[in-house]
Order: C-alpha cells, then structure tokens, then sequence
C-alpha cells in the first residue's frame, strides 16, 4: 500500500501527495485506477534509532485449515500471536488493537489478523482497488527473490494484490525483454529508487496470487455507526507453489522469511480533512499505518525493517 507522508509538494496537479503516497507524486494516472500515480518516489529507513525487528516463530498445522476467517480452530490458539501492531513511525501504541498470526504447512502460509474495530465499515467493493483510503484494512507483505507480494482485505472481504519487482536485478542480467513487460503493465506503479539503488521497483496492481483463498468474520454490525462493535477477523491462505512467482523457495523447517503485517486505521471523524481528500480520492478518509515491525516513516515498503520469520516443525 502506498501510505500517507507529511510532504505537501504539489505536482503537476492539485493533487496533494499526502494523501495518495508516501513521496513526491509525479506522472500518472493508471488507466484503470486513475487515482493511484503511476510514479511515486518513497522514503529511505530513517538513519536513527528505531525499535527491534521482530523475530517470529512460525508453527506447522498437521491438517489444512478451513479459511472462513473465524479463527476458531485449535491451531489458531496455539500459534505465537504479535504483539499489537503499533504505528508505523514509531511503534506506539494508540488504537484498537490489532494482531497477526502465522501458520504454515507444505501447501500453504496462513495468516491470521485480529482486529478490534468499534465500528465496522466496509465501502470498497471493486478487486484491487486500493481499498485502504476508504476502509480499515489488514494487510501482509512477503518478500521473495527480486520480488514481494502485497495483500489487502477490507472487513467486506474485498481484496487488493500488487506484485513488486526490483528492476536492478533484471538490469545486471541484461533481461531487457522482462524490464519491457513490466513497463506495457496496464496498471502499474513505479517507485524510483531509493538511495543506494540504481534502479527503482515496478508494481503490477493487476497480479493475482494463484490459488489465494481469504475470508472475513465480523463480531458486530457492518455500517451502523450508532453502535459499538467488537471487531473482524481475517484469514489468508497462501499458495507455497504460487509465492514462486517472487521467488519464494518450496517451504521448509528452518527457512527465514521477511514477513510485514499493516493496518490501516481511519478517523472519519476528521470530516474536514477527509472532505480535503475526497477531492482528489472520491470516498477517502484520513488514516494512519500500524505495522508489525516499525518502519520509521509512513513507507511501509522497505523489508529490511520486516519481521524475520522461521518455519518451525513445532506443532500448532
């Protein structure tokens, strides 16, 4: 997901970039998501000190679980549950909380988000829209070879997927016709690179992880905000054979994996703020990030601050 940044440079529109990225906006639109930049500059990891990575332990299950986002099933209560999210700068502790789980057989990577919501909403209905500007969100992040896999469900079960690929690799093994592809994507973002980089990375926001299953379970009432609800739950299942495709290595006890878990959180409240947005984003709210391992910056999109995560034999 592309979060929001403190910078108000305005480019070539009177788009504000606070509210669509995490950098300078600059030549767009997508064809099919004329809000999103089709170029979009992203922050370094800042230079000073920032919380411990996480490192995860990540139990195997015996038997494939049932995605129907309840979470109800033993494996769940036994697997090793983070530590709330907190925000993306700097890891406080401020909002409902929300927590992630991982699971893992030879088939799938399961993911598991608890989210405590008072108030349920859900508006985001068409695939990959970029649902976060309008609804609170869970997200996961899995970084592979070259590559890493954006995921995001909205508590209506709406999802988003955005495959990334660095283009220096593909650079330095002259692979001209794979860096030609990525640019004739219909949809894509390209994010310049950052320092210390030649070459910036390319997300296809029409990818489509094969064989994903995801599902959603709400505890209260969806957009009835006179109420008081508990909250959603969420459950991904990820396809060992189709991480492939960011060069994720077939699974096995004492393989590392960079792993990160977002939740967008809105305050619709802001109702002037929010009314700034929706001019350039119909239906946008203000939000902030809150991720597993802190980032530092609203850039989620950094992996080397992603949580470490080991595939254990240990039962779930």
């Amino acid at each position: 997901m592309t979060a929001q940044s403190d910078d108000t440079t305005s480019v070539a529109s009177d788009l504000k970039p606070e509210f669509l990225s995490d950098g300078h906006l600059a030549i767009g639109p997508s064809p099919q998501f004329p809000e999103v930049p089709r170029w979009a500059t992203v922050a370094n990891v800042p230079t000073r000190e920032l919380p411990p990575i996480p490192r995860y332990v990540c139990k195997r299950v015996a038997t494939p679980l049932t995605i129907d986002g309840r979470l109800d099933e033993p494996a769940w209560q036994r697997a090793e549950w983070s530590a709330p999210l907190g925000r993306i700068e700097t890891g406080i502790l401020d909002a409902p909380p929300c927590s992630v789980a991982l699971l893992w057989d030879e088939t799938y990577l399961y993911a598991g988000f608890r989210v405590t919501d008072p108030d349920i909403r859900g508006a985001a209905v068409r695939h990959h829209e970029q649902l976060y500007m309008r609804d609170d969100d869970a997200e996961i992040f899995v970084k592979g070879d070259g590559r890493y896999y954006e995921l995001g469900v909205n508590p209506i079960n709406t999802i988003y997927e955005f495959r990334w690929t660095w283009l220096e690799p593909l650079v330095e093994s002259r692979d001209f016709a794979g860096i030609e592809e990525l640019f004739k994507t219909r949809d894509f973002v390209y994010y310049t690179a950052r320092g210390g980089e030649r070459a910036g990375r390319v997300g296809d926001m029409n990818w489509e992880l094969p064989g994903l299953r995801h599902a959603v379970a709400i505890d209260g009432t969806l957009n009835m905000p006179h109420d008081v609800d508990a909250g959603w739950t969420v459950e991904y299942a990820l396809p060992w054979a189709s991480l492939a495709h960011i060069g994720l290595a077939p699974p096995s006890p004492g393989n590392e994996l960079r792993i990160q878990a977002y939740r967008a959180c809105h305050n619709r409240a802001e109702s002037e703020k929010a009314a700034e947005m929706a001019k350039a984003w119909p239906g946008a709210t203000p939000y902030e990030g809150y991720t597993w391992s802190t980032m530092g910056n609203g850039n989620v999109h950094n992996p080397e601050r992603w949580a470490y995560v080991t595939l254990s034999d240990e039962a779930a």
